[in-house]
């Protein structure tokens, strides 16, 4: 996907104070048009069908479940020529929050971030990019294994990597990027790209964030306790 001239943005706030300061905040941006808002999920949803925004973008202290529905809903009927992502703002973090990591071209971020990160996330989001902090998704998925225990099938699937590649898989667990990885190694970056990708396909992950929740649930990592 090519990043689009003018990004189209939903909000979805529960706060209206909040609304009108990410309002006045992104329409200084020329590149970002808010084609409207709402402090209702369940209305969020009759709007994206009809203003076909491009990125949903919702803020709440606390992740409810209709915020998890909205998000399976409408990346679900996003067609692929244009597609919605939805970013959401949260201030804490729980378990429940592993569940948007899940959802295809669903974003998660730290309602803290500043106004100039925020804007940035946007415009690599709505350029089809996933600009969550792996630390983020790690923290998420160590709740989630606290609670449910590391899954079996999912430690057997990554005995199918080659020694190599359990490697390369890892480091990036741990946050590395590509070039760390290859300086790692001592490997040429393109040969760690190609290993990421065979990564990828072999556990059928989606990108990074992914990779980091299936290490939590395989067992590859250790869960602290609380």
């Amino acid at each position: 996907m090519t990043e689009r001239e003018i990004i189209e943005i939903l909000l979805v706030c529960e706060d209206q104070l909040e609304c009108a300061g990410l309002v006045a905040l992104l329409s200084k941006d020329r590149g970002i048009s808010i084609v409207g808002d709402t402090p209702s999920v369940a209305v969020a949803q009759r709007l994206t069908s009809s203003l076909k925004p491009d990125v949903i973008l919702c803020s709440e202290r606390a992740l409810s479940h209709q915020t998890i529905e909205l998000a399976e809903k409408i990346t679900e009927r996003s067609e692929e020529a244009r597609p919605v992502h939805f970013i959401v703002l949260l201030s804490s973090l729980d378990d429940q929050g592993i569940e948007l990591l899940r959802i295809d071209r669903c974003i998660v971020l730290d309602r803290r971030m500043s106004s100039a990160e925020l804007i940035a996330a946007i415009r690599i989001t709505a350029a089809g990019y996933l600009p969550v902090r792996s630390d983020l998704a790690g923290n998420l998925a160590r709740a989630s294994v606290s609670l449910k225990g590391a899954s079996a099938a999912a430690g057997e699937r990554v005995r199918n990597l080659t020694n190599r590649e359990r490697r390369v898989f890892e480091l990036m667990i741990q946050g590395l990027s590509n070039p760390e990885i290859a300086a790692d190694l001592k490997v040429a970056e393109s040969t760690v790209k190609s290993h990421v990708q065979g990564i990828l396909n072999k556990l059928d992950l989606r990108d990074r964030i992914q990779a980091v929740i299936y290490a939590y649930e395989a067992g590859l990592v250790g869960v602290r306790s609380n």
